[in-house]
């Protein structure tokens, strides 16, 4: 309903300013084509902001769909459509949502839910960076054109005034004031447009901050039901609130059979009633608390099945180095016992060639003496033959 009525109010805004509009629209032109370079100037400010403006609108859109479908689908189509978030949000984000919703459980830690919305209100806030430059820009357009025209119709003022001599000839003068006025009219005309535009561009601004306001205020409500390290400690609360309850009613009905003289059996009844009213508050606290300690519980078992995961593969590892250092000791002995067995085969070889070797020393002796006893015996034979 609230809603309803500021929309009210702002489809009569804008009406007025349509009226205005429609109803001077002779002058807005003569003023607009009275300094065309600075109004020119401030209606492109006025359209890159509007465009900026309907941009952030539209992606504020977007990320209500978005979180709408987190909110409410379920199951494989909620994976299925998490698959392409990484586009809308922050890589971190999208695969926080992604895990969680693969889980079969949408839940969410205090750090998690506080980088949802420090990211949000980040985002929001450049967005009123940019608007908020060009509104300021279009401001400073308007008043430099106010300045120019002051000086033009100063100057020409100033000239009028040089120019009166002794006769005075009041038609050149007042067709010598259309120099001021036209001055004027820049001053005037950049400033209605300038001043024009940055109005237009903070409403559209304020529209759009109260949306996203609004939008993250939601989203912090929503949130606040889904974060696990609260839901145990509003539990916890409640069942307490509930016990203090049973003590004062119980307190309150003795009090009043006391003070009042009622029956013993109406008090019983009304005993039993509020005992199994505070009993079904305990019962509706207990399957609360059952379902948060699910929570937790499937986040432990999680974690523990992923610490069981990369201690198996720690163990794998460590077999596979406890295995290879085995192969190295047994291929270490078996080099060894080879390269014993080859000094050894090399040793015997040389022993052998050594005696072979003494074998043809003995043997070249023997040839030598029997070479000289050969020569001796020649020479002696060829003596005889001369003496004859």
């Amino acid at each position: 309903m609230r809603r309803l009525k500021i929309l009210k109010i702002y489809f009569i805004f804008w009406l007025f300013i349509f009226f205005l509009v429609f109803s001077n629209f002779d002058s807005f032109i003569n003023f607009f084509m009275a300094t065309l370079t600075f109004n020119i100037a401030v209606l492109t400010i006025l359209g890159i902001g509007m465009v900026i403006v309907y941009h952030a609108a539209f992606r504020l859109t977007m990320l209500a769909g978005t979180f709408g479908i987190l909110a409410y689908k379920k199951g494989d189509e909620l994976i299925y459509y998490l698959n392409g978030i990484d586009k809308i949000m922050p890589a971190n984000i999208a695969h926080m949502f992604y895990k969680r919703a693969k889980s079969g459980t949408l839940y969410f830690t205090q750090s998690e839910a506080k980088d949802v919305t420090t990211w949000l209100e980040e985002k929001f806030e450049n967005q009123k960076i940019y608007i908020n430059f060009f509104t300021a820009t279009a401001l400073m357009i308007g008043l430099f054109g106010t300045f120019t025209g002051l000086l033009k119709s100063i100057d020409e003022m100033g000239a009028i005034v040089l120019s009166l001599g002794g006769d005075i000839n009041l038609t050149e003068v007042i067709g010598s004031f259309s120099g001021p006025l036209s001055g004027m009219a820049i001053g005037f005309g950049s400033s209605l447009f300038g001043v024009a535009t940055a109005i237009i561009l903070s409403l559209k601004t304020y529209i759009l901050s109260r949306n996203q306001e609004t939008f993250i205020e939601g989203i912090e409500d929503w949130m606040k039901g889904k974060i696990i390290d609260t839901q145990s400690d509003e539990v916890i609360q409640q069942f307490n609130e509930a016990s203090g309850i049973r003590t004062t009613v119980t307190n309150a009905v003795s009090s009043s059979n006391q003070n009042s003289g009622i029956s013993g059996e109406l008090v019983i009844r009304k005993f039993l009633d509020i005992f199994s009213e505070s009993m079904s508050e305990l019962k509706d606290d207990l399957k609360k608390s059952s379902e948060a300690n699910e929570v937790l519980f499937k986040i432990l078992s999680d974690n523990l099945e992923s610490s069981s995961k990369i201690t198996g593969n720690q163990l794998t590892l460590l077999e596979g180095i406890n295995n290879s250092i085995k192969e190295l000791n047994i291929n270490q002995y078996s080099n060894s016992n080879t390269l014993d067995e080859s000094i050894q085969s090399l040793a015997n070889i040389a022993t052998s060639q050594n005696k072979n070797i003494r074998q043809l020393l003995e043997v070249q002796n023997q040839n030598n003496e029997m070479m000289m006893d050969f020569m001796n015996k020649f020479d002696a034979r060829l003596s005889k033959i001369e003496n004859k």
